[in-house]
């Protein structure tokens, strides 16, 4: 997660929609996440969740093959477009190295990208299996603390969060929303806006 200077919560969210427009077209679902949607009245930066369009196209040979083309993140497509063109441009963020030392790098990877939009910080998740959603957004609106609570007490109980999957005594759980994420843990639903360490209320009955 990035760290810009802080802006209203209007001004942050109007411009997430607007990223949100940009790149709907070559997305399944899209989301604001982060702060923004916690409703919290300075954003330092906007954070999306998205599952990218996958079409098959025409590889054009005598077969009329066809291949999975993303239309995302895949080679000349939307994300590419998008930076080249100036809308939304790659940006740089601290690395940090085991030794201790903190390296600069443009982040373009296929789960996640740094971004910027009209001078903020944007933070874009991929989510491609669509069991993970719920997972992946809860997560990612947060807030870190709220995180970090969740996935310690609920191990307590033989629940485990890790990476973006939820095991519950070692089967895998599918949370393809972000309610089935909570209930995978046993913890009561807060709103977005509410969510802070002290309302963690894992439960043994799931």
């Amino acid at each position: 997660m990035s760290a810009g200077t802080a802006v209203s919560w209007s001004r942050a969210h109007a411009a997430a929609q607007e990223v949100v427009e940009l790149l709907s077209p070559a997305c399944q679902r899209i989301e604001i996440a982060g702060s923004i949607r916690r409703h919290k009245a300075q954003v330092h930066d906007i954070e999306i969740v998205v599952i990218a369009t996958i079409e098959g196209q025409s590889r054009g040979d005598l077969w009329d093959t066809l291949e999975k083309v993303n239309l995302l993140t895949g080679p000349g497509g939307l994300l590419d477009r998008l930076s080249d063109s100036g809308q939304l441009p790659l940006r740089a963020v601290d690395v940090h190295r085991k030794d201790g030392s903190v390296e600069q790098q443009v982040r373009r990877g296929d789960l996640y990208r740094a971004l910027e939009y009209d001078g903020l910080p944007v933070d874009l998740f991929m989510v491609y299996d669509p069991d993970n959603w719920g997972t992946i957004f809860a997560l990612r609106t947060g807030p870190g603390d709220w995180n970090t609570r969740l996935v310690t007490d609920c191990q307590r109980y033989l629940r485990r969060v890790s990476g973006t999957v939820v095991y519950r005594a070692g089967v895998a759980v599918p949370c393809p929303e972000e309610a089935d994420f909570f209930r995978a843990l046993g913890q009561p639903w807060v709103d977005p806006e509410n969510r802070h360490p002290s309302l963690v209320d894992i439960r043994a009955a799931a």
